[in-house]
């Protein structure tokens, strides 16, 4: 292996305003500028005529279409192996994890699976899409897992997620390495409100497993019984039942998406965080409530307990007393504690060492060491 492996990452299939979920991009982006600025890989990526822009100073190959609707998507991710140059690289990067169908890459294969979303919502919220798209996703990650010679995924819950996952399926798992992801925030620490205002700040969505619905639902309950709630302001979207809740309520706000620095200085000038979903591959907001200065409540069971701490305040299960206790104990947080808190995630999920084990997985799968298969 030469001292600079040479990475092609496929990021054609990213394009952040169709796409269900803006983590994998965030992910995409930093990993590949921190990968440029450790100058241990030769960087190149696919992109296409639509997807997201990577950061500069990587070398680009870019697909003569769009890839933001259906045809384009398929063709782009069926058949870029016959597009591109065969040698391109020596390893492909698939950061959606998902190969393509019939003929792949002459290189090693890894891909990072952030979680088994699609799993989940096909038992649990089977509404949230067609039948033919939970049948052709299913056998999609299926198919990747099969074929790939490596997975990087984000969280010891998402490998035990996969793990299951194959087990379910009679599959053959390749390796998981679990690299984690670095997070940031944008706004310096010195530029960030001091004083906090008497509100908690949810991430709304329409998707089911974000429990916007839920969280609605329990927070009227409970503004039936305490008058001290702080206003609860939303940050999104809402589905139909949603909306019907919020209609109802008062003391309650909703904005559409902010952009960065506005949605940064909204959560730190608030007393809490609310992310109440079913499941997450690792949680960046999670952690970045700590870094700008604010507590979190988050739900059991999922990775956000794994990534803030089994032993971390403010954690409830899908009841309302429990997340009534979560939140009175968040809101009673000193700012010491928070601040000790921030001071732990940063140290633990930073892109140093992302970097550092991402490329120890490549260093792994070009050297074919035995534990890989």
């Amino acid at each position: 292996m030469s001292d600079s492996p040479s990475v092609c990452f496929y990021c054609a299939d990213q394009n952040p305003p169709r796409d269900r979920s803006r983590g994998i991009t965030f992910y995409t982006y930093g990993l590949l500028s921190h990968l440029r600025d450790a100058k241990s890989v030769e960087l190149t990526a696919l992109v296409s005529k639509s997807s997201f822009a990577i950061p500069d100073g990587i070398e680009r190959l870019t697909l003569p279409f769009r890839t933001d609707h259906v045809a384009g998507r398929l063709l782009g991710d069926h058949f870029h192996p016959l597009i591109v140059p065969r040698d391109v690289a020596e390893i492909w990067h698939y950061p959606k994890g998902f190969l393509p169908a019939g003929l792949h890459v002459h290189a090693r294969k890894v891909g990072t699976i952030a979680d088994v979303m699609i799993q989940f919502d096909a038992d649990h919220h089977p509404e949230s899409r067609s039948k033919l798209a939970f049948t052709y996703w299913l056998w999609m990650l299926r198919h990747s897992i099969r074929t790939l010679d490596l997975i990087l995924t984000v969280s010891e819950f998402s490998k035990r997620a996969i793990l299951e996952f194959c087990d379910r399926h009679r599959l053959s798992c390749p390796p998981i390495i679990v690299t984690y992801e670095g997070v940031e925030i944008f706004t310096p620490l010195e530029e960030l409100p001091r004083t906090k205002e008497n509100y908690v700040v949810h991430l709304a969505s329409r998707l089911s497993y974000k429990a916007t619905t839920w969280l609605l639902e329990q927070w009227l309950s409970l503004a039936e019984s305490r008058k001290d709630l702080p206003e609860l302001r939303l940050v999104g979207d809402l589905d139909s039942r949603g909306a019907v809740i919020f209609s109802k309520m008062t003391n309650v706000s909703l904005v559409p998406p902010l952009p960065r620095s506005k949605l940064e200085e909204l959560i730190a000038k608030a007393w809490a965080l609310l992310l109440p979903s079913e499941i997450e591959g690792f949680g960046i907001p999670a952690v970045e409530g700590y870094l700008l200065g604010t507590p979190v409540a988050y739900a059991r069971e999922t990775a956000l307990e794994e990534i803030l701490g089994s032993d971390s305040p403010g954690g409830f299960y899908r009841q309302r007393d429990s997340l009534e206790a979560a939140l009175t104990e968040t809101l009673n947080l000193d700012r010491a504690s928070v601040e000790k808190k921030a001071a732990s995630l940063k140290q633990r999920y930073n892109w140093d060492d992302c970097v550092r084990r991402t490329l120890e997985a490549y260093s792994l799968v070009l050297n074919r060491q035995p534990s890989l298969r």
